[in-house]
């Protein structure tokens, strides 16, 4: 079978679309972005059981990040599958649940980092945000702001928060350092994830290169269609996940607001690029396309064509 393990790598991602999409219904997130805060809180009918919609709400960020995580475990596999092909028996058969364990991993970290540390509390509840430090008549509260835009109180809601600074009742800064130590969590699991993309897909690029002339046609072309898939399953999710979930992350250190109908569209490509993930592998490999298309495949073999004599000349056609 010409994918070896590697069809069960896919096979692995689509189940796990599946149940990212039943976080996504459970939850239905909503996102807000305001002076140092961004809050993610619970918009599904599970929002008022506060003890099930704070995990939910952790649970569907710590899925985001086996997302992304999983995504480069593709890469990981074709480089040791072009540049280490002896190590790849490590990976047959139930010895490819070692490719996962680092994913699944660092997703209950994730879980349960914020867990404990960014949910609900009452200074997150009336956070109240200052225009400008040194004028306090600029001032008003979180909850009031979730009350005007989405109809909803906060403080009855299941949620989790990065609040990096607030002031105390006296109007002095306090620094919520960790907050600041928690967005290391997503954004490190990002960055890792986002090079072990670059770099084991551009050391599987060079080995093909050098072994241009080795290769049989057909795993060089077979080859040549994964990296190209790859290429877009990177290009895609730092355009649509990568960079959008990190500058929510890191603008509210800034004090740099984001619009309501900006702060949600992450939560909608990520919801969306599972099935982007497989449209783009469907498109980009032939097999999968012709199948999807119903085409038949020409086999290399003799093709009778017609002469204008009438008599059939046989022709081979390489692969």
């Amino acid at each position: 079978m010409r994918f070896g393990s590697y069809k069960y790598l896919m096979i692995s991602y689509a189940l796990y679309s599946l149940v990212y999409g039943f976080v996504e219904i459970c939850t239905q997130p909503i996102i807000h972005v305001s002076g140092a805060g961004m809050y993610l809180y619970v918009d599904s009918f599970l929002k008022y059981e506060k003890s099930v919609s704070s995990p939910l709400a952790c649970a569907y960020c710590a899925s985001f990040g086996l997302c992304v995580s999983l995504l480069a475990t593709h890469f990981v596999y074709r480089y040791f599958a072009v540049c280490r092909a002896n190590d790849l028996r490590h990976f047959d058969g139930w010895n490819l649940l070692k490719i996962y364990v680092i994913p699944a991993s660092l997703a209950t970290v994730w879980f349960w980092a914020y867990l404990f540390i960014l949910t609900p509390s009452d200074v997150k509840n009336d956070f109240v945000r200052l225009g400008s430090l040194a004028n306090s008549k600029m001032s008003f509260l979180f909850r009031k702001e979730i009350q005007s835009i989405y109809n909803e109180d906060i403080g009855k809601v299941g949620y989790i928060a990065f609040l990096y600074y607030y002031p105390d009742k006296s109007g002095n800064l306090v620094i919520n350092w960790i907050d600041f130590v928690s967005c290391c969590i997503p954004c490190g699991v990002m960055q890792t994830c986002f090079m072990t993309m670059i770099v084991c897909g551009w050391k599987t690029y060079q080995k093909m290169r050098n072994l241009k002339q080795s290769m049989s046609k057909r795993t060089k072309d077979l080859n040549s269609q994964l990296f190209k898939a790859l290429v877009l399953q990177t290009l895609v999710p730092m355009c649509t996940m990568f960079a959008p979930v990190g500058s929510l992350l890191i603008l509210p250190m800034f004090s740099i607001g984001v619009p309501p109908i900006f702060a949600n569209i992450p939560s909608f490509y990520a919801c969306l690029y599972p099935a982007l993930d497989a449209t783009i592998a469907i498109f980009m490999i032939r097999d999968f396309r012709d199948t999807v298309l119903c085409r038949k495949r020409v086999h290399p073999s003799l093709i009778s064509t017609s002469t204008a004599s009438g008599k059939h000349v046989s022709s081979h056609i390489s692969g």
